[in-house]
């Protein structure tokens, strides 16, 4: 029984690690990403373009909080409270749905201006599918909630999603734009590698998660190219869905 326990032991314990330093990681990468333009200017009492815009940052903020705490809360064992902050997550997840759509359309909107590789179309049409692939991932991974495996796999790609607004933003990247969607992508690779040391087999959820996250982008593309996104486009500059 010993020789059982202790290798199921060493796999938790390396899931603990694992989880939480990319959770930390991501959490790093989005504060960096907005540092000069949110967090250095005080968060909710910066001087932002409107309401909406304060609150797609106060609640993708807490989001990625939650996440670490959720993460930590797991390597403790704190099943009881990480199930009940669950809760909290879902509502924030919903709510960063709904604002992660209304903002592009907003920033559109008021003709603001957008990093040298973003096109209106690309910046509208990526976002808004971005966050609606997110919302199916945190779906998913809130249905399959019992089951540790899925659901942090899931919920670990689901914020890899996330990455590429914040990465976008970093100075660098005008003259190294690839690695916006390379550094995400390489976080699920890491994943992929991460299950072959440890649970010696691939599993089927970071296989398929991975690849929808990596058909995320062509899929993305296609959309941006269809006469559509112009003519989204075109309706979000004279059209606002909400007046905050």
């Amino acid at each position: 029984m010993a020789t059982l326990v202790v290798p199921l032991v060493r796999k938790q314990r390396a899931d603990d690690i694992f989880f939480t330093t990319m959770s930390v990681v991501m959490l790093a990468i989005i504060v960096i990403g907005f540092a000069p333009s949110y967090f250095l200017r005080g968060a909710l009492f910066a001087h932002l373009p409107s309401v909406l815009v304060h609150l797609h940052g106060a609640v993708f903020s807490s989001w990625i909080i939650l996440f670490v705490i959720q993460s930590c809360l797991i390597s403790a064992n704190k099943i009881r409270l990480h199930r009940k902050l669950g809760v909290l997550g879902a509502v924030i997840a919903g709510l960063m749905v709904i604002l992660g759509i209304l903002t592009p359309f907003g920033t559109i909107h008021r003709a603001a201006v957008l990093p040298s590789f973003f096109t209106q179309e690309s910046f509208l049409v990526g976002n808004v599918f971005g966050i609606l692939i997110f919302g199916l991932y945190v779906a998913f991974a809130i249905w399959k909630r019992r089951d540790r495996i899925v659901h942090k796999r899931v919920m670990l790609i689901a914020n890899a999603m996330l990455m590429s607004p914040s990465l976008s933003r970093m100075p660098f990247m005008d003259a190294h734009p690839y690695l916006i969607g390379l550094i995400p992508l390489a976080m699920v690779v890491a994943l992929f590698i991460f299950d072959l040391f440890t649970q010696k087999r691939i599993i089927a959820v970071t296989v398929i998660g991975g690849f929808l996250f990596w058909a995320s982008d062509p899929v993305s593309d296609w959309l941006i190219a269809m006469p559509f996104s112009h003519q989204l486009v075109l309706w979000a500059q004279h059209h606002t869905l909400v007046s905050i």
